[in-house]
């Protein structure tokens, strides 16, 4: 079915049968969120919001009402949450509002470029297409955090039995040595003092020891909730060798990726680029795409801030030859391809290495109170002997 049919059912659906006029700046931006309207607290899984994507595209496509296909969906929804999301959706869109504005009410379960990308396409005639192309574009970054998900997860298992054995041998094995050790407490060396002292921790006061841990974790989850702390955790990871890599290549491909997407669907290279900054986890990505923004405000061409950037050189020549024949939208789709084969090669270098080095690290731990516990006994049998 022709996107320009699906748009008309749309804007009927919604009330009011017509269309309302373009943002400025190139009309891609959805109208502002009106405060009745407003949900900042729903949430819902990011599977959850493709699911309503493809499901949505699919039934516009097959000629479905947008009121009926929105209710439908509801009836059928996966989570409490998600029918809450769909029903709030519905009711936006019944007071007269477009798909976009519905979805830009509910921050926390569909992402800007989205609302961008339906609001292009409202304007345009082609809700389906920017359906689609939303859908694809979350597809990506879905299967992109769940290769990197599945390649930690050996490693996060061997790092947890590591964790345990390790308490196991203090607590159950070091104090069957502890008697001997101390008879001569001056002349431990520092490391054996050390796991002597670990070991004492745990047995006297192991409520101390499970409260100090959990409260580390919570910690740790609570500063990674942090936009900056995030941020920061993510630039320092990036300039570490073979996971920097990755990286960087994961978010320079996803931030290429939003920028191709939201060109085709018709939205102004300078929103384009905010979300291609929006969605880059790195402070120093995050401030090129910024400069780029700057760049092209002021009437120069993208690849000009490209320059000096620690950029893919293959990115920069694809843009050039973009903005030369005035189609960077198709280069940078094209871009976008190379990109995401370059960060699966990364992530496969990765992988095959993250398993060695965590049982390394684990070997590294063991041996290293065993050969505190065992350094001053052999030197006590040599002075015996």
């Amino acid at each position: 079915m022709r996107g320009g049919a699906v748009a008309h059912r749309v804007r009927d659906a919604a009330g009011g049968g017509v269309a309302r006029p373009a943002a400025a700046g190139g009309g891609a931006r959805p109208t502002p969120v009106t405060p009745e309207f407003a949900e900042r607290r729903l949430k819902i899984k990011p599977k959850e919001t493709l699911h309503f994507l493809v499901q949505l595209r699919a039934m516009l496509a097959a000629g479905v009402p947008l009121l009926a296909a929105l209710h439908t969906l509801r009836q059928h929804a996966t989570s409490p949450a998600a029918a809450r999301a769909i029903e709030r959706i519905a009711v936006v869109v019944e007071s007269g509002h477009d798909l976009s504005h519905a979805l830009d009410c509910l921050p926390r379960c569909f992402p800007k470029y989205a609302v961008h990308l339906l609001a292009a396409g409202e304007r345009a005639g082609a809700l389906d297409e920017s359906l689609g192309r939303s859908a694809e574009l979350l597809d990506k970054q879905i299967k992109l955090s769940g290769k990197i998900k599945g390649a930690l997860a050996y490693p996060g298992f061997l790092l947890f039995m590591t964790t345990v054995m390790t308490i196991g041998i203090l607590v159950l094995l070091v104090p069957k040595f502890e008697e001997m050790l101390m008879s001569r407490p001056d002349q431990l060396p520092a490391t054996t003092r050390l796991v002597l002292a670990a070991s004492a921790f745990l047995r006297e006061s192991p409520w101390l020891a499970a409260a100090a841990g959990a409260g580390l974790l919570v910690a740790l989850v609570v500063l990674l909730r942090s936009r900056k702390a995030r941020g920061a955790v993510f630039e320092l990871a990036s300039r570490a060798p073979i996971l920097g890599t990755l990286i960087r290549k994961a978010y320079v491909s996803r931030s290429v990726t939003t920028l191709a997407l939201t060109l085709e669907s018709g939205v102004p290279i300078l929103t384009g680029l905010e979300h291609a900054a929006e969605v880059s986890a790195l402070p120093r990505l995050q401030e090129f795409w910024r400069r780029a923004a700057a760049t092209v405000r002021d009437g120069r061409p993208l690849h000009q801030a490209m320059e000096g950037a620690d950029l893919p050189p293959a990115l920069v020549q694809m843009v050039v030859a973009g903005e030369s024949s005035g189609a960077l939208d198709s280069s940078l789709r094209t871009a976008s391809a190379f990109l995401d084969r370059e960060t699966q090669a990364a992530l496969e270098v990765f992988t095959g290495l993250l398993g060695p080095a965590t049982v390394a690290l684990a070997g590294a731990v063991v041996g290293f109170i065993v050969v505190s516990l065992m350094t001053p006994i052999l030197q006590m049998a040599k002075f015996v002997g």
